[in-house]
């Protein structure tokens, strides 16, 4: 088989999604894990902002593979939705509903919210062009000041309730791919079966407390300027 065919073969489709997948869930966890740094205080939410703008191109490798990623992802399981139909143009005259999870059943929906979640957020935090009042704000050291851009942001109720919407529907997202990707890539099975099907969860659950806690403390209050 050529190699091509290989990667459009269906076992081929299904692990570009599971690799791409499981690159998109380590960045979603790094980029949660330093943007809870705010609540450390103005000082420290700055200087990791500082130390990630002075990476220069190595930041913009890393932006351009993470958008590598999400249209790898996005393609794959683009392929994978249209071969399906093709393989059943009709529906089943008669269909008994099979075990499936409520996140495995809106996978498709929650992918486009997130989608137009990344649209947003980059538009919002990355370059200012939503939401531009405090983006260009310096800090007493010279640096942007993103501590105030992020807090006045999401003191915003609107913005603030987004940003949550968006995560809960991402950690969703994140809870079935995860466990998913274990199966794809045949890890799922025997004594690991019922370990690894716990992993997605726990990583929904991290990243919807996680991501959500950051907008509601700003919205309440909890952190100010």
């Amino acid at each position: 088989m050529a190699r091509s065919a290989v990667w459009t073969s269906t076992i081929g489709l299904k692990v570009a999604m599971a690799a791409s997948g499981l690159g998109m869930v380590g960045f979603v966890l790094f980029h949660m894990a330093g943007n809870l740094q705010v609540f450390a205080g103005r000082d420290v939410f700055n200087a990791y902002a500082h130390f990630l703008q002075s990476l220069g191109g190595l930041l913009w490798i890393a932006r351009l593979g993470l958008i590598g990623m999400v249209a790898l992802h996005i393609w794959a399981a683009t392929k994978l939705a249209l071969r399906n139909y093709a393989a059943r143009p009709q529906g089943y005259a008669s269909l008994k509903s099979r075990r499936t999870g409520v996140y495995a059943k809106t996978m498709l929906y929650t992918g486009i919210v997130v989608l137009a979640y990344i649209g947003y957020h980059i538009a919002h935090l990355t370059l200012g062009v939503a939401h531009p009042e405090y983006f260009n704000a310096l800090d007493e050291l010279g640096r942007k000041d993103v501590y105030t851009n992020f807090v006045i942001s999401f003191s915003n109720p609107i913005i603030a309730g987004t940003y949550v919407i968006a995560n809960v529907a991402l950690a969703a997202h994140l809870a079935h791919a995860t466990t998913s990707v274990f199966r794809s890539l045949g890890l799922s099975v025997g004594r690991f079966k019922q370990p690894l099907q716990m992993v997605g969860p726990a990583v929904g659950l991290i990243v919807a407390v996680g991501n959500t806690s950051m907008p509601i403390a700003c919205w309440l209050g909890v952190l100010s300027v």
